[in-house]
């Protein structure tokens, strides 16, 4: 008997999820609602959603999540975009090589899909210090040059989120505040040791990697955080 999941075709699923048949498609994959990194890239994509519908990409969620969970996160998190249907997700997630074979779970990166079905973009972000950054999905829709797509009315327009909504199975998802205190700590780590480190190493340009994903991602996150709250 053929299993759904493995024989899931993903690039067929991205593309069918589309409202614009001649949309590229950027998928983020996301390693869970707990993971502050996850709260930091999701981040970041909202922030840049309109540019994205301006150069003609639509935004597709991925997680390995229960339905509640991801319905959590896309409330707390303010993400207007819908998500890789459960069949598809380990499919979609291998293409990106986003998938953790020994815990069976998806983990931080993105792929930018083209309309013709090839991967345009394909970036891992599961480590902090890794090489790339959301914004460089600009750079490659400009190259691509389509046209634009209708973009999605922005989730929570009134304002920041002003708390997180409990998944029925108890899943934890990250509030943003407690996520933009954990990137607070690790950028003024980051930036603790990219001064030790001598200017031209190879290790003070992995230093600086990090503490540019990481401002990155508190400056977005710091977005979803009510005026009430410690910033």
């Amino acid at each position: 008997m053929s299993d759904p999941v493995t024989d899931a075709d993903p690039v067929r699923t991205v593309l069918a999820a589309r409202t614009s048949a001649a949309a590229a498609v950027l998928v983020i994959a996301l390693r869970g609602g707990h993971w502050p990194y996850s709260c930091g890239l999701a981040g970041v994509v909202r922030r840049l959603a309109p540019r994205l519908s301006a150069a003609g990409a639509e935004v597709l969620l991925l997680a390995s999540e229960t339905p509640g969970t991801r319905q959590a996160i896309s409330a707390a998190w303010r993400l207007p975009f819908p998500w890789v249907p459960d069949v598809a997700v380990e499919a979609v997630a291998r293409e990106l090589g986003a998938w953790d074979q020994a815990s069976g779970r998806v983990l931080d990166g993105l792929g930018l899909l083209g309309p013709d079905g090839a991967w345009i973009l394909r970036q891992d972000f599961d480590d902090p210090s890794g090489t790339g950054s959301p914004e460089d999905v600009l750079a490659a829709l400009r190259r691509a040059a389509l046209a634009p797509v209708p973009a999605l009315p922005s989730a929570g327009a009134e304002g920041p989120a002003s708390g997180t909504p409990a998944p029925a199975d108890g899943t934890l998802v990250r509030d943003p505040g407690q996520a933009a205190e954990i990137l607070r700590r690790a950028l003024a780590g980051a930036d603790h040791l990219a001064r030790r480190l001598p200017p031209a190493s190879a290790a003070a340009a992995n230093a600086e990697r990090t503490r540019l994903r990481l401002a990155l991602y508190l400056q977005s996150v710091q977005d979803l955080v009510p005026a009430s709250c410690p910033a």
